[in-house]
């Protein structure tokens, strides 16, 4: 279990304590009989509270549900479109396609143990960019001398420009959260909606602390799913770079490639 989850857990139990807190504090002060005599009024508003709020809350999830999903295809797209320029310039001359692939390999691998964990702190790897300018020098210098290679050189070229979109719009996602106002919206919300149920008058306390409590157990858990769902690079619901590993495994297990960029002889059957 990561620290995400158990601080989640902790700041959620500790809500919960306080709103049934704060409505066994308002019940010394007003009995339920007092709070019966004006249902009338806080019924509707109570409704149209708690439906505001869970429209709000609702319509923010979904959203923050979607950019996770996109990030997670924008970096299947690049990882896929880094494949394709591998496996196009296996019809380039031996020193150009060594060359290439070496880079695709040299990206990939600083890209999942480098880039990654810095995208949970809003930042970029200078390496791997430095890696990705090189892939993009070698690639659009390169001059083709018969027709199969300028076929192969304009689709790798059009990988790359595949790739690069990718790149930069996972580069986006890290700004794409929530700004403060709209938590502060949430948070407020929340509070209102718990309060309102502290001026319904239940002749049985403990049931109403019971209602309170799961009440408040909801709002919590939908703001912390929110909370999770935010950032797509950070926490312990997060897109990860398995794309990018399953191709270091591809580059040098399936084709036979090094670490280097060194093609490697098959073993006889």
């Amino acid at each position: 279990m990561g620290i995400d989850i158990v601080v989640g857990i902790v700041a959620i139990t500790a809500v919960v304590f306080i709103s049934v807190g704060g409505l066994l504090v308002l019940r010394k002060w007003l009995q339920h009989s007092d709070l019966k005599l004006h249902h009338d009024v806080t019924d509707p508003l109570s409704q149209t509270v708690g439906m505001m709020f869970a429209v709000l809350l609702g319509f923010m999830i979904s959203n923050a549900m979607g950019r996770f999903e996109t990030a997670r295809s924008t970096v299947q797209q690049e990882a896929a479109s880094l494949a394709d320029v591998f496996n196009f310039a296996g019809a380039l001359p031996t020193a150009d396609r060594k060359e290439i692939r070496r880079l695709c390999i040299r990206y990939a691998d600083q890209l999942t143990t480098i880039e990654w964990p810095l995208l949970r702190h809003h930042s970029v790897s200078v390496p791997t960019i430095r890696t990705y300018r090189s892939l993009w020098e070698e690639c659009t210098t390169y001059k083709p001398q018969n027709q199969m290679q300028s076929n192969a050189h304009q689709a790798m070229l059009g990988s790359l420009t595949s790739m690069s979109d990718a790149r930069r719009l996972r580069i986006e996602a890290l700004h794409n959260g929530l700004p403060t106002a709209l938590w502060w919206v949430l948070v407020l919300g929340g509070v209102a909606t718990i309060v309102f149920t502290y001026f319904f008058g239940a002749q049985n306390t403990r049931l109403q602390v019971i209602m309170t409590a799961i009440v408040t157990l909801v709002i919590s858990l939908n703001i912390f799913l929110l909370y999770t769902f935010d950032d797509p690079f950070e926490g312990e619901v997060m897109v990860r770079p398995t794309a990018f590993e399953t191709n270091l495994m591809m580059f040098k297990r399936h084709w036979n490639v090094s670490e280097e960029g060194e093609e490697l002889d098959v073993p006889a059957q």
